[in-house]
C-alpha cells in the first residue's frame, strides 16, 4: 500500500504543471507515458455531443473514459469520437483520475503501463483489455549525438524517477551493451520540468525524455535527439514493434458485464490508429482543439509515436514477455488480470 500511495504523490507533483504552447517549458510527465499537454482539455465536438445526448436521458449505458492528456492519447480521442454515448476526458492529474476509476466513475482508463499494473499488483480489481503505444521516450543528449548507451560509460544520465518505466528500461538497456548500471552509469532522479532547462544549459547532458517533451525541446542549440528508444528495444531484443507502454484498463466487475463496450472500444481504436498512421496530418486536424500544442509540434510528436494494439491472449504474452525480458517477471496472481485471456 505504501508503493502505491507513493507512486500516486509522485504522480501528482509531477503533472503539477502544464505546458501552454510551443515555447512554454517542457511539462513533467509521470512516467514516459504521461505527459501533459493541457490542464483541462476536451474532446473533439463530435463526442462532447454524442455524450451530450446521452447524458440528456440519464447516465445509464454511457461509457465513460479516461486517457492522459498527451499525444499518445489522439487514437483514443477519434475512437470515442466514433462510439456513440460514449464521454471522454483527457486528464493530468493521475492521482485524481486513479481514484475516480478505482471508485467506479470511470469505465475505461487509458494509462502507463506501470500505473496499472502496481493497481493489480495491491489487490485493486482491475483488468487490462489493451495496450497500444509501444514507443514515445528517446535520449536526448548535449553537445554530441550518441549511438547507443555504451556511448555514455562513466557519465550521468537523467531520469524522471527511481523505478520508473524509462528507468526499467533505461537499466535493460545499459546491461544488454555491457555496462553495470549504476556503475557504468549514474541515474540522476529529476522531474521532466529540471531535468529540461538542465539540458538546455548543457549541465545536463544525456536525459530520456517522452514524447511531447522531445518535440519541445527539438532544435535548441547543441541538443541532439540520439536514440529512439523504440528503435533500441527492437534492436537489442530482435524484435519489429517496440515494447507496451500505455494501455486500458477497466473493473474486473464491470467488464464481465461489459464485453460488448470493451470490444466496441478495442475495434474502433484499432480503426483509429490505422486512421492516425495513413494520414496522420488529417487526423491532427481532427484533434488539434483538445491542445495547447501548436499544430505543426502535434504533427510532429505524433510522427516519434509508435502504435501497436494488443489484446486477447496475445495481450498477455506481451506483457508478460515485456517483464521477463526486462528481468522483472510478473506475479503469476497477475495472470486474472488480462481481460480475455481465456476467453
Amino acid at each position: 500500500m505504501k508503493k502505491f500511495l507513493w507512486l500516486g504523490f509522485v504522480l501528482v507533483f509531477l503533472l503539477a504543471s502544464c505546458a501552454p504552447a510551443a515555447t512554454a517549458a517542457v511539462t513533467p510527465a509521470a512516467s514516459e507515458t504521461v505527459v501533459a499537454t493541457t490542464a483541462a482539455a476536451t474532446v473533439s465536438e463530435t463526442s462532447v455531443a454524442t455524450a451530450e445526448s446521452t447524458a440528456a436521458a440519464g447516465d445509464a449505458g454511457k461509457l465513460v473514459v479516461y486517457a492522459p492528456a498527451s499525444t499518445s492519447s489522439i487514437p483514443v480521442i477519434l475512437a470515442v469520437s466514433q462510439i456513440p454515448g460514449a464521454e471522454l476526458t483527457l486528464y493530468s492529474n493521475q492521482s485524481q483520475a486513479n481514484t475516480l476509476f478505482l471508485r467506479g466513475d470511470v469505465d475505461i482508463l487509458v494509462t502507463g503501463l506501470s500505473v496499472g499494473v502496481d493497481m493489480a499488483n495491491n489487490g485493486a480489481p482491475v483488468q487490462m483489455v489493451d495496450s497500444f503505444v509501444s514507443g514515445l521516450s528517446y535520449l536526448v543528449t548535449y553537445g554530441r549525438q550518441v549511438s547507443s548507451l555504451a556511448d555514455l560509460k562513466g557519465q550521468e544520465i537523467y531520469i524522471p524517477f527511481e523505478g520508473s518505466p524509462i528507468e526499467e528500461v533505461t537499466a535493460f538497456f545499459a546491461q544488454k551493451e555491457g555496462l553495470t548500471y549504476k556503475t557504468d552509469l549514474t541515474p540522476i532522479y529529476a522531474a521532466f520540468d529540471s531535468s529540461v532547462p538542465l539540458l538546455k544549459q548543457g549541465k545536463a547532458t544525456a536525459v530520456v525524455l517522452p514524447e511531447p517533451n522531445v518535440t519541445l525541446v527539438e532544435g535548441q542549440p547543441n541538443v541532439f535527439i540520439s536514440v529512439s528508444y523504440f528503435d533500441e528495444w527492437n534492436r537489442l531484443t530482435g524484435t519489429n514493434e517496440g515494447y507496451p507502454q500505455v494501455g486500458a484498463f477497466v473493473n474486473s466487475a464491470w467488464a464481465a458485464d461489459h464485453a460488448a463496450d470493451i470490444a466496441a472500444f478495442n475495434t474502433q481504436l484499432a480503426a483509429a490508429i490505422t486512421s492516425v498512421e495513413a494520414d496522420p496530418a488529417a487526423a491532427v486536424t481532427a484533434v488539434s482543439s483538445n491542445y495547447k500544442l501548436a499544430p505543426e509540434l502535434l504533427l510532429k510528436s505524433l510522427n516519434r509515436t509508435r502504435y501497436n494494439l494488443v489484446t486477447g491472449t496475445a495481450l498477455q504474452d506481451s506483457i508478460e514477455n515485456y517483464y521477463q525480458t526486462i528481468g522483472k517477471p510478473l506475479d503469476e496472481k497477475f495472470t486474472a488480470s488480462f481481460f480475455g485471456s481465456a476467453q
